[in-house]
């Protein structure tokens, strides 16, 4: 009796990656993975939306909201890019805004 054949598959499997396409880290997976720690921790968390803007740039529009974030609140943990917007003056890019979602740890109530 003959044995079947088995077919060797061409198609490779790719380890799952931690980065977007253009090599930045997924920090939403990062915090998939850290979500046994979290649990452990018993953290509660904070979300809100805030919307930084500059001149100068997207990333100098993301550091002025967080830089002004960190000012007013404590225990910001992670931010995650919602939104990128801007104004045109002239046919260029004169001003962007980015609206961002961040994430802070609660402190345990007082008492």
């Amino acid at each position: 009796m003959k044995r079947a054949r088995q077919a060797r598959s061409t198609v490779t499997t790719l380890p799952r990656s931690r980065t977007g396409r253009d090599g930045a880290i997924d920090f939403a997976l990062k915090m998939q993975d850290t979500a046994a720690e979290v649990a452990e921790a018993d953290h509660v968390y904070r979300v809100i939306e805030i919307v930084g803007s500059s001149a100068d740039g997207i990333e100098a529009a993301i550091d002025a909201g967080l830089d002004r974030a960190h000012r007013t609140l404590r225990n910001l943990r992670w931010f995650e890019v919602l939104r990128t917007s801007g104004h045109i003056e002239g046919g260029r890019a004169k001003h962007y805004q980015v609206t961002l979602k961040v994430g802070f740890t609660m402190e345990p109530p007082v008492g």
